[in-house]
């Protein structure tokens, strides 16, 4: 496979929505779990300093490339303006790009709002809930869509042999100015 395949908007949309949703279900463990990394759970301190900050960067960059796509996309989800899926959505980017920035700036700005009140674990387990939940429903959404984040789930153009002549999102927005 040619580094082209893997780097298409298309493939790019898709690697950026599984990583974050992953982050999520993550993010929700670690939360149920005092709010510690998970990793520091299975590797232990050490085997762990260098990658976080490596996955946090990487979860702020999934995030910044959905919310691009999502803008210059009409800011709508699955071909439509869902306002709890938006909501979902935003959740999810919103808190990608917070850790992204943890791994540049060391502070967690989520985290250091409420980490020090007496009631943090009851936020932290909310919280957890949350992720869960946003995980949930955009996967659940871009199932049912067609597993197309940005556009609907409308097959692209085919040739009479069967071939692919334009990417789903190129096909949608052509239908889209028709």
């Amino acid at each position: 496979m040619e580094i082209k395949e893997h780097t298409t908007p298309d493939r790019l949309e898709y690697y950026a929505f599984m990583w974050s949703l992953a982050r999520l279900v993550i993010a929700a463990l670690s939360l149920f779990f005092g709010a510690t990394p998970i990793a520091y759970h299975l590797l232990g301190f050490s085997g762990t300093a260098t990658l976080l900050p490596l996955f946090w960067l990487i979860s702020g960059a999934a995030a910044v490339y959905l919310g691009y796509r999502w803008h210059v996309g009409g800011q709508k989800l699955f071909g439509r303006t869902d306002q709890k899926e938006r909501i979902a959505f935003l959740v999810m980017a919103i808190t990608g790009i917070n850790l992204g920035l943890v791994s540049i700036t060391g502070t967690n700005f989520g985290m250091g709002l409420i980490y020090n009140m007496p009631i943090a674990q009851i936020f932290f387990v909310i919280t957890a809930a949350l992720y869960l939940y946003v995980a949930w429903q955009l996967w659940t959404a871009w199932n049912a869509n067609g597993k197309q984040l940005f556009s609907t789930s409308t097959p692209a153009p085919k040739t009479e042999s069967g071939e692919v002549t334009a990417s789903t999102t190129e096909a949608s927005e052509t239908r889209m100015e028709e």
